[in-house]
């Protein structure tokens, strides 16, 4: 495991998780039914985070231009490309959000100043579980989508294994918000100290970087990117005004 990794409360949010120079939103909850349909409690999640980064995040200026926090927060889709959108009564809210989960956990991140994105990985996974489904078993599998300097970084660093570099990779290309297939070799990961990671994406179309981190939740590891927003998005105050179209996530 990544040096001195930081801890993060599972059922409980974290209301000030550092990710490079941002604070973010984090809440973690166990799946107690390994069966069932995940979107739905992945989209609740996330609207918890949302809601509770808006009340703390948002000065009184910033809340009277975006309206009355105590309006329904929900999480949308954001077609065709499927990005959750953050919307307050109808309309986009100035926050953006990310989510995971996995067989036995759901994640969701928010932050009101940086884009973020957040990816969970197993750290342990039993002997038992069936072979598409175990990816302790799949980790050398992994190593076809990663640049010829991350292979050499999990060779140096012994504290790093494949599905966190597979889960920070994850996270990065979230916090890009591109809307594209996921291609895990447009994005590198590069370490800068104990549980910290950089990374970068570059391509014809844009160039971007950011900070990342990683954290221990129970018996996963949680990678959490961040990048600066090139510019403050905010929704319109009045009804009429024009908005973002959305479709509910279900």
């Amino acid at each position: 495991m990544v040096q001195a990794a930081r801890v993060l409360p599972v059922d409980q949010l974290c209301p000030n998780a550092c990710v490079g120079d941002w604070q973010c939103t984090v809440l973690l909850e166990s799946c107690h039914h390994l069966k069932q349909t995940p979107s739905i409690g992945v989209r609740r999640l996330a609207e918890k985070v949302a809601d509770a980064c808006l009340t703390q995040g948002l000065s009184p200026h910033q809340d009277q231009l975006h309206g009355d926090l105590g309006d329904t927060v929900r999480v949308a889709t954001l077609m065709p490309s499927g990005r959750p959108v953050v919307t307050v009564s109808g309309r986009v809210a100035p926050v953006y959000v990310s989510v995971s989960h996995t067989r036995r956990m759901r994640a969701a991140v928010a932050c009101v100043d940086a884009f973020v994105g957040i990816d969970l990985v197993e750290t342990c996974v039993s002997a038992t579980t069936p072979l598409k489904e175990n990816t302790c078993r799949r980790d050398q599998n992994l190593d076809a989508w990663f640049t010829k300097a991350e292979v050499e970084l999990l060779a140096d660093r012994t504290d790093l294994t494949p599905r966190m570099l597979w889960a920070a990779k994850e996270a990065a290309y979230k916090a890009a918000r591109i809307d594209t297939e996921f291609r895990p070799r447009m994005i590198h990961i590069s370490y800068s100290s104990g549980d910290r990671f950089q990374w970068s994406m570059c391509n014809r179309w844009l160039n971007m970087s950011g900070a990342g981190m990683f954290f221990l939740a129970g018996d996963h590891s949680v990678a959490i990117a961040a990048t600066r927003m090139p510019h403050r998005t905010i929704f319109a105050h009045h009804r009429d005004s024009q908005s973002m179209q959305v479709a509910e996530c279900f």
